[in-house]
């Protein structure tokens, strides 16, 4: 049922393991082959984004296993909603945590609950494209699962390279890099593997278009009285927000209203905000609209894929930018972009994987003069956006 590639990893893997392979390459397959290879009767627990549950991937594949070894697996789906609460319900479980970047932060109540729940666990495995997309500090929680260290403390007391800096009137010690590297990284790879996508998969291309936007009349009045239509934005989150949200919708549709004309190809469309999912709907009347947000989990079950066509699916960035599979759609839009590089390179993903057959065609909407275009410009340096900075020093504001 593997691929060499997948089979090779496998035989090469340690009981307790993270598999850092870029989406689409076929973690959950491989995932659960590691789990028929080291457990010892004991149930599996699969954690994983609500959104990942709900598409039902996992249950898809664990029933093709099943059917093709003649075997049964118990098995259950936890939340990562949920994690911090229900943990201790799940001892001596084979544990695997999908899209585990979710829990890379050691000082949440989600990754101290994941922590916990490796220590009551048979075993452990991780799986994620983007594991660390930042730097060392994003491993700092595998690095505490695996036994290296006790806690975020001590790590940052030994490894960390510190700075004094100024936040407002007040001086506090910030880590800024860490020392000793080569250890470090000689620690992850020993509890790890990577996996490029085009290393592997003979996938047809994907096609980038940057689809360039004058700013709107709202966002020059934003940028410069920091007040629209009686709404103030006179605090840094409403102003970012604000600018974002007002780059150039009228143009944006226009083009959306135009691409939604011109095929009946399957559309992924990412998203940042409540009015965009309204608008863009609002001019998809003639398409079969999914949504993909905090109040909706719907997308077309794989038995209709091969069949389904003119359709639109609205995926906002912070509820399905990772863990679900949109191999049906080959065109993609990026109406606003994210902030974060780690979401945006698994949005990237769901198309862009095994089991896609025809070419994807990426839209980037990019207003000029923006923070679009600032964003999008951190984005290709495989780099988070630092509002902070951007508002410091374009707009001046402190």
């Amino acid at each position: 049922m593997l691929y060499d590639f997948q089979k090779k990893i496998v035989d090469n893997s340690k009981p307790n393991f993270l598999i850092a392979s870029d989406v689409g390459t076929g973690k959950t397959m491989m995932a659960i082959h590691h789990y028929l290879k080291f457990n010892k009767g004991e149930p599996l627990l699969i954690v994983a984004p609500p959104a990942k549950i709900k598409e039902g991937g996992w249950d898809t594949e664990i029933d093709l296993v099943s059917k093709t070894y003649g075997i049964e697996i118990d098995y259950k789906m936890l939340s990562y909603g949920v994690l911090s609460k229900n943990w201790k319900l799940y001892k001596s479980y084979y544990v695997v945590f999908d899209e585990c970047h979710y829990v890379k932060n050691p000082t949440s109540q989600r990754g101290k609950a994941a922590y916990q729940l490796t220590k009551l666990s048979s075993n452990f495995l991780l799986l994620s494209g983007t594991p660390a997309s930042n730097d060392i500090g994003d491993m700092i929680n595998y690095f505490i699962m695996f036994g290296f260290v006790q806690n975020k403390t001590q790590f940052n007391k030994q490894y960390g390279i510190w700075e004094q800096k100024f936040f407002g009137q007040r001086m506090i010690n910030q880590v800024i890099d860490y020392k000793d590297q080569g250890k470090l990284l000689s620690w992850y790879k020993s509890i790890a593997v990577s996996i490029k996508k085009d290393d592997v998969l003979d996938l047809p291309p994907i096609i980038f278009r940057t689809i360039k936007f004058k700013a709107s009349k709202e966002y020059k009045i934003i940028a410069k009285d920091r007040v629209l239509n009686d709404k103030a934005y006179d605090n840094p989150s409403s102003l970012t927000h604000g600018l974002r949200e007002h780059a150039n919708t009228d143009e944006k549709l226009a083009y959306l209203q135009m691409l939604f004309e011109g095929t009946d190809n399957n559309i992924v469309i990412f998203y940042n905000y409540n009015s965009e999912l309204d608008a863009i709907k609002e001019i998809a009347k003639d398409k079969t609209v999914f949504e993909v947000n905090g109040k909706r989990q719907q997308i077309p079950h794989k038995i209709d894929w091969g069949e389904l066509k003119n359709s639109v699916t609205l995926v906002q960035y912070m509820a399905g930018s990772a863990g679900i599979e949109l191999q049906y759609a080959n065109i993609v839009v990026y109406y606003t972009p994210t902030f974060s590089f780690q979401d945006y390179a698994q949005s990237l993903g769901r198309t862009h994987r095994n089991g896609q057959n025809k070419k994807v065609t990426v839209f980037k909407f990019s207003t000029s003069e923006t923070i679009e275009e600032n964003v999008w410009g951190a984005l290709a340096n495989k780099q988070d956006f630092d509002k902070k900075l951007y508002l410091e020093t374009k707009l001046g504001v402190k």
